[in-house]
């Protein structure tokens, strides 16, 4: 039912645009189209049918695996869409690995140091990076890395020095508000009457801390990460598309300028099917992580 209610949405979204496709195709074609080619083009790409007939033909051709062809590039959307999506997922996951590797050891150190100097400071820098937009933190790296220290290029290549500034764009806003989250649920669980039992059997703070604290931690940081890759995907379109990142982010975002909307419903399609799987797999480790989860119910 989400994945209907997505896809029903964006192809509603797309047939309410003021634009009409046919008419941006001949416009980026530079070319004035009489009454008669404008009808003849748009019942080429079935633009003269019912919303819902059209809808309900698109839904039919998907279970079949066919998501139709681009309006511009006349390429198979599945094709274009499986080809960028290496690039996006991998975007998705250093964001996430350089957000856990920044967030978690400095949650962790705010929460024993609570109210001290490092906390103060680490929670004011977080409090910073939170008010900034991912596109701010964009064009802010851009203009530092490339512009004045010349370390990347502006235009990113498909490669791991490419994918560095997209990454640390993407990470570094998220990195604040998951050390906030970090910090919160650290001290939740250093509060908690096991870790006293604990103390008083003479275990060491360090033991407590990373083989008590953080393991019982996992499971309402698992629950973050589920909510942020989501976020992550969505928000790639923006950073992709600054850095020129080919990823499909990117790609939606050159197919909304072009009213390419076969590309646009499957960018829909493909987007929701992903954030689905996530979600099970985050709870798949749910129940590796707390057997007892499992066996709730």
């Amino acid at each position: 039912m989400v994945v209907i209610g997505v896809t029903f949405l964006a192809y509603l979204l797309s047939y309410l645009s003021p634009t009409d496709p046919a008419t941006r195709y001949f416009t980026d074609h530079g070319v004035v189209p009489s009454a008669e080619e404008l009808a003849a083009k748009r019942h080429e790409l079935g633009l003269d049918r019912p919303f819902l007939d059209q809808y309900l033909s698109w839904m039919s051709a998907v279970f079949t695996g066919d998501l139709g062809e681009s309006y511009r590039s006349g390429r198979s959307v599945s094709g274009s869409l499986m080809a960028c999506l290496p690039y996006t997922l991998a975007l998705t996951g250093t964001s996430m690995l350089v957000t856990l590797i920044i967030a978690l050891p400095l949650g962790l150190l705010c929460a024993v140091r609570k109210d001290g100097i490092v906390d103060n400071i680490v929670r004011a820098i977080s409090y910073l990076f939170c008010s900034l937009p991912t596109f701010l933190v964009a064009f802010a790296l851009l203009y530092l890395m490339s512009v004045r220290l010349h370390w990347f290029p502006v235009r990113s290549t498909p490669d791991l020095a490419g994918i560095v500034m997209p990454t640390l764009a993407m990470a570094l806003p998220l990195s604040a508000w998951y050390v906030r989250q970090v910090r919160t649920i650290a001290l939740e669980q250093l509060s908690a009457p096991y870790v006293e039992g604990l103390r008083s059997r003479g275990i060491s703070e360090r033991s407590i801390l990373f083989r008590h604290v953080l393991k019982n931690s996992l499971l309402p940081i698992l629950a973050l990460v589920a909510i942020s890759i989501g976020s992550l995907l969505g928000g790639t379109a923006i950073v992709e598309s600054i850095f020129n990142w080919p990823g499909v982010g990117n790609l939606s975002v050159a197919a909304i300028g072009a009213r390419d909307y076969p590309v646009v419903q499957g960018y829909a399609l493909l987007m929701a099917l992903v954030y689905l799987l996530v979600n099970f797999l985050v709870d798949v480790a749910y129940r590796i992580i707390d057997p007892r989860i499992g066996k709730e119910g």
